[in-house]
């Protein structure tokens, strides 16, 4: 090889380039799944819209690109162990006592499926809980005078829960991602479901309108064979007739957004387009002194700064969240 420099340089250039292809040809695999498991969520019947996989893969794209974002983002990983809990006060705020993290770890559904498939030690997963913001009264040293009974705000953090565990970091943030792209499928399936359910709805009434409306008609007309009309019964067939035509006007436009399978694709692209309009992620940081009590930077207490991540779902589901990694014991007994 040595008497052939210019082969030899082929050579890495031909590396170079089957890297590429392999690594965007995995990226396309990836790209392609992702928009068949959004669409899975949404609505299977966007799969009637023709070409719909090459409409969907940018929006997809962009959706995935946003997720890997936020998620590079969180904080982490932090190692959760009865050591972890001792040394590290990020650690310490989030479990009340050791025992409770070592509950989590034991009893979590995520670490127990874990243990069925036989993986055993350093696991890598993000854990996300619910914050509470409790007030309360105690104790505050201002210039060497020990003031009672101030005001004070503590954290405290429930609902603990183990995600996308496994045995890489990378892995896991892939599979965090897969979880936000669903995330975004499911919001477009509810927009699409609610409309569905609103056109049923708009319909069984129009039945029971128009039924209403053939009986009163045949009252009347039964009457006015051998009576003088009666104008209650004109005015009662009047207000259903009103009601009518309102409902098929609101039927006419609930139709014109949920009729056809291209609208329910449209309803996936603008979820998948504007993702940071429906899941945000935003940085937290306390100071906080042992008792999670939240210190004032002027305060003369001491404290230790805590930096988690916090996502929303469009005000529906709010979680704190840090990656963690802890060891994964065989099971026993």
């Amino acid at each position: 090889m040595g008497e052939y420099p210019f082969y030899s340089g082929m050579g890495s250039w031909l590396r170079s380039v089957w890297g590429h292809n392999i690594e965007r040809r995995r990226h396309e695999s990836i790209l392609r799944r992702s928009v068949e498991q959004a669409v899975d969520v949404a609505d299977p019947v966007i799969r009637q819209v023709r070409k719909y996989r090459r409409k969907l893969q940018p929006p997809v794209e962009r959706a995935m690109q946003y997720c890997t974002t936020i998620i590079d983002d969180i904080p982490g990983p932090v190692e959760l162990s009865r050591r972890g809990y001792n040394e590290n006060p990020s650690v310490r705020s989030l479990f009340n006592t050791p025992e409770d993290l070592e509950d989590l770890l034991r009893i979590s559904p995520e670490t127990k499926a874990l243990r069925e498939k036989g993986h055993v030690g350093e696991i890598l997963a993000l854990l996300t809980m619910t914050r509470q913001e409790l007030n309360l009264f105690g104790h505050q040293e201002k210039g060497g005078v020990i003031m009672r009974d101030v005001p004070q705000k503590s954290l405290n953090f429930v609902d603990h829960r183990i995600v996308a565990p496994t045995t890489d970091l990378d892995n896991t943030k892939d599979k965090l991602i897969n979880r936000g792209i669903e995330v975004l499928a499911t919001l477009a399936m509810e927009e699409i479901t609610s409309l569905r359910a609103r056109k049923a709805e708009l319909q069984e009434r129009k039945q029971h309108l128009m039924a209403m409306q053939r009986i009163l008609g045949g009252k009347s007309r039964m009457v006015e064979m051998f009576a003088v009309p009666d104008p209650k019964k004109r005015e009662d067939i009047r207000k259903v007739e009103s009601a009518l035509e309102d409902l098929e006007n609101e039927l006419t436009d609930v139709r014109q957004k949920i009729e056809a399978p291209e609208q329910s694709l449209g309803y996936l692209e603008n979820k998948m387009r504007n993702p940071d309009s429906f899941l945000v992620m935003q940085d937290l940081s306390y100071r906080l002194d042992w008792k999670n009590v939240l210190v004032d930077e002027m305060e003369e207490a001491e404290g230790n700064d805590i930096n988690l991540a916090e996502f929303s779902v469009s005000e529906e589901l709010r979680r704190s969240a840090i990656f963690v990694s802890f060891s994964l014991q065989p099971a026993t007994g």
